[in-house]
């Protein structure tokens, strides 16, 4: 995840008094070295560490955890590399909740990608986050799923891929997610398949404007409540096959670009109109206003 609000000063206010009203998103370790990337701290802990097709840090309690996820990444990779030429490499730390708030302010066990360093951030395991019990999906599976969103955002900066709008960085970690997850891993579709009917409730803000505007700071409930939306959307973009066709798409619509500029939602939606006509209408309610 990498945050697009943080330049405009009336978005920066919006965020601080969401957070007073959020206490999820403050319960947070807070000293931080802010000059320290993630990767250092990860680093620093002296953690196991084994090299292959990537490099794999984890805490000890999550040993069997992070073997999992690593093999089940590495073939993902692999699929990738194959499909895309590209030959980036990857690091990702799979955490114990204790290790979790040493090294990173998301609260545990949101994955995410730090996108400086490309290092992936794992929890050793999702029921503990908010709503869970509302998902009705396997945890194991649905974490492993995520591993091949947060690769997405490692590949979609190595392809020069990136939005100022947030949402549509999200979209692109989840083409990722979706098209390999429909080529190869169709046991760990739940995620793509849309809202799980009984987490509806969370979605207290609605629109991508507000997930632009907000983006984590949200929180939790509703962040995720946004990803599901957007997952059902990246699936469509891909359920033609073409994968490589979209990740053209992407690269021609969305080029990572000094000084580009948030666009309306109405514009994002022009721009995936022409890689995948009728997506705007499986967005349904979500474009607003």
């Amino acid at each position: 995840m990498s945050p697009a609000w943080a330049r405009n000063p009336r978005r920066i206010a919006l965020i601080l008094f969401t957070l007073t009203l959020v206490p999820a998103v403050m319960d947070r370790p807070l000293a931080f070295d802010a000059s320290a990337t993630n990767l250092k701290r990860v680093e620093e802990l002296k953690l196991p560490k084994k090299e292959g097709a990537l490099r794999l840090y984890y805490s000890p309690a999550a040993e069997d955890a992070a073997a999992a996820y690593a093999a089940e990444l590495e073939a993902a990779v692999a699929w990738y590399r194959a499909q895309l030429g590209w030959s980036g490499p990857v690091t990702m730390a799979v955490l114990d909740k204790a290790d979790f708030a040493k090294v990173t302010r998301i609260p545990y066990p949101s994955p995410h990608t730090e996108t400086r360093t490309g290092l992936i951030i794992m929890a050793d395991r999702i029921n503990e986050h908010p709503g869970f019990d509302q998902w009705d999906l396997e945890p194991m599976g649905l974490n492993t799923a995520f591993t091949f969103h947060e690769i997405g955002h490692v590949i979609a900066r190595d392809l020069a891929i990136w939005s100022p709008n947030a949402w549509i960085n999200e979209l692109v970690a989840n083409v990722f997610l979706a098209a390999y997850v429909r080529a190869e891993r169709p046991q760990y579709g739940g995620f793509q398949r849309g809202l799980p009917p009984r987490f509806d409730s969370a979605g207290r803000y609605r629109r991508l404007d507000d997930f632009d505007d907000l983006y984590f700071s949200m929180g939790q409930l509703n962040y995720l409540w946004f990803q599901f939306q957007i997952a059902r959307i990246a699936d469509y973009l891909v359920s033609d096959g073409d994968f490589r066709a979209v990740v053209e798409g992407l690269r021609r619509e969305f080029p990572m670009a000094v000084g580009r500029r948030r666009e309306s939602v109405k514009k994002t939606f022009e721009r995936l109109e022409r890689i995948r006509p009728e997506v705007t209408a499986v967005a349904a309610g979500l474009a607003g206003r």
